[in-house]
Order: C-alpha cells, then structure tokens, then sequence
C-alpha cells in the first residue's frame, strides 16, 4: 500500500485534544521493519522471488510511512503530540526506555536481541499493533544496514517467533484483522495489546486513541 499523508484538521482540535499524549509516554517507530518491507528484500526473498541476498545487509537509510510500517497512525499520534524514538534509537541505547512510564509499539515486527530485552522488560508496554518483536535481526551500523537473524520461517521454517515470545505468540494472528470491528485492548503480564491492525482506520476511530490513553494515565 503507498504512503497516504495525514493532516491536522482545524474542526477536530477539540477531539484531538482529547486524545492526545499523556506526559513521559513514547511510541517506538519501526524503521527496521519499513526496510524489511521494501524491494528487493526480505519479503522478496520470502517469496522466493530472491536468495539469501535479499535478506542480508539490506539498508534501513531510507525509512517510509506506508502500511506495513504504521505510516498513517505514525502521523497522527505526531499530530497528537506524541514523543517518538526510532528502532535505531533504542538499539543504540536501550537505557533510553527507562525514562519513560510507558511505551507504544507500532509495527515493530523487526528488531534486534538489544531492543527486544529493552522492550519485553519495561513493565508498562502497549502494543498498537500485533506481530511486533517477531523476528531478530542483526545490525552493521557502519553501513546502515541490516541482516536477518532468526524468525519467520528463517533460517528453519518451523521457526515462527525469533525470540520465542510467548506473548507476542498470543496475539500473532490478530494483525489479519485490518477492519478493527470489534476491537478490544487485551490485558497480559506487562501491559496491553490491541486485537486487530489498525493503521488504515485509526485516524476515523478516536475510540481506540481514548481508550489507550485511558490505558497509559492508569
């Protein structure tokens, strides 16, 4: 799907800001993944359109905001005030997390072992989106690029969940559910997770905004 640009809308204020950020909260943008996404790479591969070339030193310079990396509820909760890091930021310094009381994954499918312990150990996550932290991924930071590790049916096709989360493995098969009819955040041991893909309707559904951030001030 192409990037569709969302704008702020003067008529909505009032809504927005009734939904906007609470304080010391962070959304985590998932640049590795937008990369895993284009082509050639990794789905190329997947596919088998491609060799192992495809998923190896694959660049991440390039970021985009389409579909499969959040693209359009990423602009809103910009719109909505919101702080952002990046996958990068985190790897760099996992620390970082820890100065925020809670954190918002997108489609943060790929990530390297330093992001994931960083994220699955802070103890007030939301997940706006299913199949996140489902794959490792190595980076060379040298060059900006990036390999893939382990999940996905890589590198043994019973291999689903790099990490084996056991969490993100509950939820998995809700990022099929693009329409959010009967949506619904599920509470589990460290935080929250919403039932359904959201980012072709997030921005005509202020409810699941209002009962995050109902979620994020408790």
């Amino acid at each position: 799907m192409d990037e569709v640009r969302i704008e702020l809308k003067l008529e909505f204020l009032e809504l927005y800001e009734l939904v906007s950020s609470p304080d010391n909260v962070v959304v985590i943008y998932p640049t590795f993944t937008s990369a895993a996404y284009s082509e050639p790479g990794f789905y190329t591969f997947f596919r088998g359109q491609c060799d192992e070339s495809c998923i190896t030193d694959l660049s991440f310079d390039t970021p985009t905001l389409g579909f499969t990396s959040s693209g359009m509820s990423t602009q809103l909760l910009h719109i909505l005030g919101y702080e952002f890091l990046t996958d990068v930021d985190v790897d760099k310094n996992p620390d970082i997390l820890k100065n925020y009381d809670a954190i918002i994954l997108l489609h943060n499918e790929y990530v390297t072992q330093k992001m994931f312990d960083a994220v699955t150990s802070h103890p007030n996550i939301v997940y706006l989106f299913p199949n996140a932290l489902y794959a490792e991924i190595d980076v060379n930071y040298d060059d900006n690029t990036m390999t893939l590790i382990r999940g996905h049916n890589y590198p043994e096709f019973e291999i689903k969940n790099g990490f084996n989360y056991e969490i993100e493995q509950r939820f998995h098969d809700y990022e099929y559910d693009t329409e959010c009819i009967d949506w619904k955040f599920i509470e589990f041991e460290n935080g929250y997770a919403l039932n359904c893909y959201p980012d072709a309707m997030l921005h005509t559904n202020f409810d699941i905004l209002l009962q995050m951030k109902q979620i994020l001030l408790n």
